[in-house]
């Protein structure tokens, strides 16, 4: 657009434009700083800063390249990422011609030429126009989609407020006004613009028989008003939802570099004053920052197995819940007038509903990371409260007195592997790997035969390989996921020590859950080992043909993902890899498989306490098996196998249709 030479005939343009703009950036700075930058900066430190090239660099991708906007579309279940990306990409590129064509065109109205020379101009012209056209088709789509043909996702109460109407309005606005501004510029001037639709407009224009006067008001109007919607944009944004648009790129910049279910690990117990989170300065800086990343657009509560199975959470209401709590926590007069966000902005029946499987942050578009604040909410109610289901009472109790969270079972260490050839570490100090067992495959029957299974396998491999037997105790797992912090960290302390005397390198587990602890949190208490689950170790055995499956197994099969080695740890191929080299075995894929899986319901802790809701996760994942018509369910790791179980055997079809762990078919097949 060319810029008119002054404003109402008296100010030169470029005045006006450089003031305005200093005023409302400087607004827009100052609401930034208090509504936003100030109360993240009041929270704990989330040590997200360091690796600082590496984060940078790595959040391009999903910045300008809308990596996990688009995400979705791939998972074909969602294509307004589509949309949505022609808008950011329209954002940037008509910013980028604000810069030349207002603020550098208003002060020289030789800039853009001598920038971009005569043909770039034309080309940059018309590369805006048909952008100008796409993003007026995509609006009204949006338009459509949001208010008319309603998506799922769209139809909770948070989705269905004006801001988006306003936003989609201004920018249809700007468009019709960026056409209306090149069309009487060409009628007045009697010149062609760089715009192809602005010269065909402007040359219909002048045959109306519009007056030059006329059409130079209307021309100067249109890009006054051009000028402040781009303005009025930079002032709205900090105090709507769209400050996302500040929020989600610092976000992907403090985004986990590691095991997306890592969580954080209290390091002050004797000097803390509370543990846990219930109030603004309890929350670490990138929990508080999600809550302006946030872009309500619901694809976490879309995809969450708690919301989907008729339960009280919603991430995206927890991640606006903060962003409220925040509101509350700078408008109070003082510390005590805080309240706590536990049951004002956060339901505690929500917070125990959450399954930590990670579903929610798969598809978030603009990186955040919902469970973690309620992993820290659990910890304040656990810790300080003290206020938690009474089965996962039953479990932590259990850990803290024996060891494990298993109620009424007669079984041992030791019992799993009687009759077996395996030795501990303490018979064989040489191992190569330390076999973790866990203690689901140890002291739960059907899941025994796991462990029996791995064995074999092992020494058919002729690996190296030794237990802990009764030396072995539980990671601390179920408790950190339940809130216990300090008993977790006892449990994990008394491993590391054991792990350390007998000198332990390589750990190989067959749980994804004792994987993901031993692997990516033991480090942060001193505990760094090579860990594996046994999926990467025996695809790669049967890769190099240490082991070769030779029995046919005739059968359908539906992997189920778990959580914590599919979407927390990126382990897809390698149990699938197992499954493929079984002969007479047919792997199909469930329609919700990937990181798009759906949770058997056991995560979180949830294996130890009952569910609300109106449908059981494990009976909603069960459903999704069967539509397969797969014969059997192929899992990897024991919590997925009991829940599964169950569902097999509610829904009526335990006669034919089974539940197996890809290690004991692996066995089978080996002869």
């Amino acid at each position: 657009m060319v810029p008119p030479g002054e404003f109402l005939g008296i100010v030169p343009s470029w005045v006006i434009v450089y003031l305005a703009t200093l005023v409302c950036f400087g607004v827009a700075t100052a609401i930034l700083y208090i509504r936003m930058f100030r109360p993240i900066l009041s929270g704990r430190p989330s040590g997200r800063l360091d690796q600082l090239p590496r984060r940078i660099l790595g959040s391009f991708p999903y910045i300008f390249g809308q990596k996990k906007v688009l995400q979705s579309t791939d998972m074909a279940r969602d294509r307004a990422g589509v949309a949505h990306a022609i808008i950011f990409w329209g954002f940037l590129s008509f910013s980028l011609s604000y810069l030349i064509f207002i603020y550098g065109d208003s002060i020289n109205n030789q800039f853009s030429s001598s920038l971009l020379t005569g043909k770039g101009i034309k080309v940059f012209g018309a590369y805006l126009d048909i952008l100008s056209v796409s993003l007026l088709v995509v609006i009204l789509l949006a338009v459509l989609r949001r208010w008319v043909f309603t998506a799922n996702r769209l139809r909770f109460d948070l989705t269905q407020k004006s801001e988006a109407a306003i936003i989609l309005t201004l920018i249809a606005l700007l468009m019709v006004t960026t056409i209306l501004a090149e069309a009487f510029y060409v009628a007045a001037a009697n010149t062609h613009s760089h715009s192809f639709i602005g010269n065909v407009l402007g040359d219909w224009l002048e045959t109306t028989g519009i007056t030059d006067s006329s059409a130079t008001y209307i021309y100067e109007a249109s890009w006054w008003i051009h000028l402040a919607i781009i303005l009025g944009f930079s002032v709205y944004i900090p105090i709507s939802k769209h400050v996302h648009l500040v929020g989600a790129p610092l976000a992907f910049v403090t985004r986990q570099l590691g095991a997306r279910g890592t969580l954080t690990t209290i390091t002050d117990f004797e000097e803390a004053e509370s543990f846990g989170a219930s109030r603004m300065k309890d929350f670490n800086q990138k929990q508080l920052l999600d809550a302006f990343a946030c872009a309500v657009c619901g694809r976490c509560t879309d995809v969450c197995p708690a919301n989907l199975t008729g339960k009280m959470l919603s991430p995206m209401h927890v991640v606006q819940g903060m962003r409220y709590h925040i509101a509350d926590a700078t408008s109070a007069e003082s510390e005590e007038e805080i309240p706590s966000v536990i049951g004002s902005r956060i339901e505690r029946e929500a917070v125990w509903d959450c399954l930590t499987c990670g579903a929610c942050t798969e598809v978030c578009p603009v990186g955040n990371e919902p469970f973690h604040p309620l992993i820290d909410i659990r910890r304040y109610m656990v810790m300080e409260e003290p206020d938690i289901p009474e089965g996962a009472q039953g479990a932590l109790l259990n850990l803290e007195q024996r060891g494990h969270p298993w109620s009424g079972t007669t079984f041992t260490r030791e019992s799993w592997y009687e009759g077996l050839d395996v030795q501990t570490f303490s018979e064989n100090p040489e191992a190569e790997y330390l076999l973790w067992v866990g203690c689901t495959n140890a002291l739960e029957q059907r899941s025994q035969s796991i462990p029996r299974s791995m064995v074999g396998i092992l020494n058919r491999a002729k690996v190296n390989f030794a237990i802990l037997g009764p030396e072995e105790t539980c990671t601390g797992d179920p408790a950190r996921r339940m809130g216990n912090e300090y008993l977790y960290q006892m449990l994990a302390m008394q491993n590391i020590e054991t792990f350390n005397r007998y000198g332990v390198k390589k750990i190989l587990t067959s749980c994804p859950h004792c994987f993901n602890n031993i692997k990516n949190e033991y480090p942060h208490l001193g505990g760094s080992f090579e860990v594996l689950h046994y999926s990467e170790l025996i695809s790669d055995l049967i890769q190099q043909e240490i082991i070769k499956p030779v029995v046919e197994i005739n059968t359908k099969l539906a992997y189920h993902d778990s959580c914590y080695l599919g979407r927390q740890n990126g382990i897809y191929d390698a149990p699938r890899n197992i499954a493929k080299s079984i002969p007479g075995l047919e792997l199909i894929e469930m329609e919700k498989c990937r990181g798009n899986g759906f949770c058997c319901g056991a995560g979180g802790g949830h294996m130890w306490f009952e569910e609300g809701g109106s449908q059981r996760v494990n009976h909603a994942r069960t459903d999704q098996f069967l539509e397969t018509n797969a014969d059997t369910v192929g899992v990897s790791c024991p919590f997925c196998m009991q829940m599964m179980e169950e569902g097999v055997e509610s829904k009526g079809v335990s006669a034919s249709r089974k539940v197996k762990d890809l290690v004991e078919l692996l066995e089978e097949s080996l002869g």
